[in-house]
């Protein structure tokens, strides 16, 4: 006899006398509903124009609902769900009243897509990250729109990858929060990167050299760090950390000291320790 979660239960739709998959991993048990072809629904009302019902859409997204009907007593909620929605990918209003909506998932993804999602995550960082350093060295205003730009898709991949790490039925829960660890940290680069090139890159910079030697050894890291995350090789890893310490922080400190353009140092120092952190869990 075991008992469960009353909440795992509701969530679910589970009632007495359904079937439930066990399966074991190492020391674990992982048990999940055969009813996964059931969509999942709920209802969220809003009194006043909440300020957190962008996070409370998101949170709803990622734990894997197709239907969401919002009910609402200010006409004017409708623009901020709409804009949430922006970032939601798959997520449609397909149906509207004064006072209520109904939002619903009209794509097919599946939680086999998430390896794919996450690479495209990665890969955007990595674009984001060499226009920032095309704007700074050409002044081309095509670049630092890119960076920016790439924010709103960062995001929608960011919370789809989210959504589809819930619905991974065969991971532990300590392999879900890992992956959710990678996700909000390399999507956290990303945005980085955009903020860099909507405030500091907005004030037609000129960097020295120094400047740009920093910039671009920053942008290796980033791309190593990147074929690190997939290959795993331990003497990589070794030599990139020992690197940071030796080389890359002292050449980041030196420039907080002496560069005209002190915060675009501070930002790449912060996208090195960030990344630092993240191999810790290699």
């Amino acid at each position: 006899m075991v008992s469960l979660p009353s909440k795992w239960v509701k969530e679910n739709m589970i009632k007495k006398g359904d079937e439930l998959t066990v399966d074991l991993n190492n020391n674990q048990l992982t048990i999940f509903p055969h009813n996964t072809g059931i969509e999942k629904k709920t209802t969220l009302v809003f009194k006043a124009k909440e300020e957190y019902l962008d996070r409370m859409l998101m949170s709803k997204y990622r734990e894997g609902y197709e239907e969401i009907i919002v009910k609402y007593d200010d006409p004017t909620t409708i623009e901020k769900i709409r804009e949430t929605l922006r970032y939601l990918l798959g997520f449609e209003i397909i149906d509207q009243t004064a006072h209520s909506c109904t939002i619903k998932n009209i794509s097919q993804g599946s939680h086999e897509d998430y390896p794919a999602m996450f690479r495209r995550l990665f890969q955007i960082v990595l674009t984001m990250a060499d226009s920032c350093l095309e704007y700074a060295k050409t002044k081309e205003e095509k670049y630092r729109s890119t960076a920016i730009d790439l924010r709103e898709t960062l995001v929608k991949l960011q919370q789809f990858c989210l959504r589809l790490i819930n619905q991974q039925n065969s991971y532990s829960v300590q392999q879900k929060s890992q992956e959710f660890f990678y996700v909000w940290n390399i999507a956290e680069f990303g945005k980085i990167w955009s903020s860099l090139a909507k405030k500091q890159l907005s004030q037609k910079v000129h960097l020295s050299k120094d400047d740009l030697s920093f910039f671009t050894a920053i942008i290796q890291y980033q791309r190593e760090f990147y074929e690190a995350f997939y290959n795993r090789d331990p003497d990589r890893l070794r030599a990139m950390k020992e690197r940071l310490y030796s080389s890359l922080r002292p050449m980041g400190e030196r420039q907080l000291e002496k560069s005209k353009y002190k915060m675009i140092q501070f930002y790449l120092l912060r996208l090195a320790n960030r990344m630092y952190e993240v191999m810790l869990s290699f």
